[in-house]
């Protein structure tokens, strides 16, 4: 005679037993349902990983080089405030000796050129390039260039250090050529340069640029 089996898990059942002594399910011979056949679960569908949208690489517009007219008006300005601190610096340097002299009672005014002259122009040329060096170099921009909202920046659009100043100013004693012209060899190198930068500028490899 064939043993009874539990239909659930197939464990084997005592005769007249109304519940599997294994998984405590109710046997079929007493009544119980018969159990639903059990459906295979539904696929779930797979999520693909999208990655976050990223913008293209944003591109920068060409800066805004400046040329020769608007640069002219900044180093009028800058020349103007350079003459009045040198000026009144070198001044005691530059005052003539005057001389009176008294002969048969009539007095006699002579003069003859300071002799400390050659100092009040190493003074002059001083106030000329330290002017020029620290405010650019800390600033970018001199009075003059502040007063047209230009300013002085290396080729990438980074600030300027002070080396990048001495460099761009020094060069000034070329870019001033001729001197009865000044300026006249810098504006050349202005016009004949795609970023419109003089000798002191490509060498330092700066650029000037919209403030």
């Amino acid at each position: 005679m064939e043993e009874d089996k539990c239909q659930q898990c197939g464990t084997p059942t005592s005769p007249g037993a109304k519940y599997c002594e294994s998984c405590g399910v109710l046997l079929k011979g007493d009544g119980a349902p018969p159990l639903p056949a059990q459906e295979a679960p539904a696929p779930q569908p797979t999520l693909s990983y999208a990655p976050p949208y990223q913008a293209p690489p944003y591109a920068a517009p060409a800066a805004p080089y400046q040329g020769v007219a608007i640069r002219f008006v900044a180093i009028l300005i800058d020349t103007i405030i350079i003459a009045i601190i040198s000026g009144v610096l070198t001044f005691p340097f530059r005052t003539p000796f005057v001389t009176v002299v008294n002969v048969t009672g009539t007095p006699s005014i002579s003069t003859a050129p300071n002799p400390l002259g050659w100092i009040g122009s190493i003074i002059s040329l001083l106030i000329f390039f330290l002017y020029f060096i620290l405010l650019e170099g800390a600033y970018g921009q001199t009075v003059g260039k502040m007063a047209v909202k230009i300013k002085v920046v290396r080729e990438d659009g980074t600030k300027i250090d002070y080396a990048d100043a001495t460099v761009r100013n020094v060069l000034r004693i070329i870019d001033l050529i001729p001197y009865v012209v000044p300026y006249l060899l810098g504006a050349i190198f202005i016009w004949s340069s795609d970023r419109k930068q003089r000798l002191g500028d490509r060498a330092g490899h700066t650029v000037v640029v919209k403030a």
